[in-house]
């Protein structure tokens, strides 16, 4: 799943209520789909590709990277 797609399943989750147990299923997945991305980068950038994929690439790397953050700063009432 999409970096995108699981910061609209989270947003989604907060509205209704989120738990502990999806925030940390959430969490697990998008910071797995960084990683990929990261690799992916590599890659990327090792074989001179185009610039614009890097750039496309490194912005769902910040916006994991960002939703990781909101997530890990998350309080427990």
């Amino acid at each position: 799943m999409s970096c995108s797609s699981m910061r609209h399943r989270f947003k989604k989750e907060k509205q209704r209520g989120l738990t502990f147990k999806t925030a940390m299923e959430i969490f697990q997945n998008v910071e797995g789909s960084v990683a990929a991305h990261k690799n992916e980068l590599k890659e990327l950038r090792q074989s001179n590709a185009n610039p614009e994929e890097i750039r496309h690439l490194q912005e769902h790397i910040s916006d994991g990277e960002r939703l990781l953050r909101e997530i890990s700063s998350m309080r427990l009432h």
